[in-house]
């Protein structure tokens, strides 16, 4: 019940700001740039670490693996 509700949560929240932002529904596009803003924002204050490029979004977390290596 609980992964339900946080899933609906998530969804809700995600359209309030695909709606807010962009004025469209939520879509793949939306959640994966998003996802890539917070991560380029968690990393940005570590030494060493490149800012992660969305290039036709891959996944990001690859290209984290890549860039610790």
């Amino acid at each position: 019940m609980v992964q339900i509700l946080g899933g609906l949560i998530t969804y809700l929240l995600m359209a309030i700001y695909c709606h807010e932002e962009f004025n469209e529904k939520v879509s793949i596009k939306r959640i994966r740039q998003l996802r890539t803003k917070i991560l380029n924002e968690l990393f940005n204050g570590q030494a060493n670490s490149e800012p992660i490029r969305d290039n036709n979004f891959k996944d990001p977390i690859t290209s984290l693996k890549k860039t610790k290596n």
